[in-house]
């Protein structure tokens, strides 16, 4: 891998290829550091006031990542790694946590066998899709009795040969069903990123599709507008994939530094871009691929959603959420919270946002403390 010292281990290289496509480490320093570390100001100010609108928080367990709420179900379900050991051997298995909305307590645990990250839920089928991405596999979980089902994405075979040759993934990152065709799609992470077409009814893989480059990261899927939208994050780039012919048909700028996530405004044709890089949120014409705003959000800009008349934004180094209105893009607030935040989930406009906050990780990636989950109320 580019930039990856040849006397590192391979389950630490994977690991710390993993952080950095979670946007947990900064790719201009991957390998210094396990973690981002809160700057002194946003430490200080965190210290003071973690704020006035976080109504609910909870500690869970570590190693928290992506949140869905299941309105049939009444529950947040969030994915958790369980911690990172020292060796290969210890990086195996973790869980999803089912919360409680209100309380935000633990209400049940789904064991699996590989550690989860990114979260896709269907509704319809109330299956809850799970990246696992230091494993190169999928998980459907049925919620209606937590039943489950697996897909492997390389065979051992393909594994060792990727070993072998030093190779980086690809890795799942970012998933996103459409529930209307049941379809899930997935970011492949690593040195040949790719883009991962599964049939949810049976967990199939259908297509891969190539020609991403390095570190493809954000995703965002348009049924009606039959474009899939992928951010990648070495070049600075948004490439749009034709949903019927799974070919790439354009590739934009994205106007920012370090791609991480994307938000799709298909009504307005905008596609939100967090730039982990250089702290912002870019937005492009759908129609066109040009920049159209710009928006300072933050250090370590991370996750974003669309939720009603606002948009808010994860800056996990900045240790904020911020808060922008949805027309004008003007910034409303900016959210202090008490970790580092990562994740966004929502129930409801009027209800606000919740948010999984990571603790700090030592140059071993551990840590002895619960990484939390917050309600934030604008």
């Amino acid at each position: 891998m580019p930039g990856m010292p040849k006397t590192a281990s391979r389950s630490v290289r994977l690991l710390q290829g993993a952080l950095v496509a979670l946007g947990l480490v900064t790719l201009s320093a991957p390998w210094a550091v396990a973690g981002e570390q809160p700057t002194q100001q946003a430490a200080g100010a965190a210290q003071q006031d973690a704020s006035e609108h976080i109504v609910a928080q909870k500690d869970v367990a570590k190693g928290l990542y992506e949140l869905v709420f299941s309105p049939s179900q009444q529950a947040i379900y969030v994915a958790a790694t369980d911690g990172f050991g020292k060796g290969e051997s210890d990086n195996q298995g973790g869980s999803i946590y089912r919360l409680n909305s209100q309380t935000l307590e633990v209400e049940d645990a789904i064991a699996l066998d590989q550690k989860p990250f990114g979260l896709a839920l269907n509704e319809k089928t109330q299956t809850l899709f799970v990246g696992h991405t230091l494993d190169q596999s999928v998980t459907a979980i049925n919620l209606d009795d937590n039943s489950t089902r697996h897909l492997a994405l390389a065979t051992e075979e393909e594994k060792a040969q990727a070993k072998k040759d030093d190779v980086f993934g690809p890795n799942p990152r970012q998933l996103s069903v459409d529930e209307q065709s049941n379809t899930l799609y997935m970011t492949g992470v690593g040195d040949k990123s790719v883009l991962w077409v599964i049939d949810g009814d049976n967990l199939t893989l259908t297509d891969t599709i190539e020609g991403f480059g390095t570190w493809a990261t954000g995703l965002a899927v348009d049924h009606d507008g039959k474009r899939i939208y992928v951010s990648t994050m070495k070049d600075n780039a948004v490439r749009v994939v034709d949903m019927d012919s799974h070919r790439i048909v354009e590739q934009w700028p994205t106007g920012g530094e370090g791609p991480l996530n994307l938000a799709l405004d298909a009504e307005r044709h905008q596609l939100y871009v967090t730039n982990a890089g250089s702290g912002n949120v870019t937005v492009l014409d759908t129609q066109s691929g040009k920049l159209k705003d710009t928006l300072e959000s933050g250090e370590g800009a991370l996750a974003l959603m669309l939720e009603g008349d606002r948009l808010y934004v994860t800056n996990r180094k900045a240790q904020t959420v911020t808060i922008y209105d949805r027309d004008s893009h003007k910034l409303l607030d900016t959210v202090q919270t008490p970790l580092m935040p990562n994740s966004l989930m929502a129930i409801s406009d009027a209800s606000g946002v919740y948010v999984s906050l990571k603790q700090a990780l030592d140059d071993k990636h551990q840590t002895d403390k619960l990484d939390r989950v917050i309600h934030i109320k604008p």
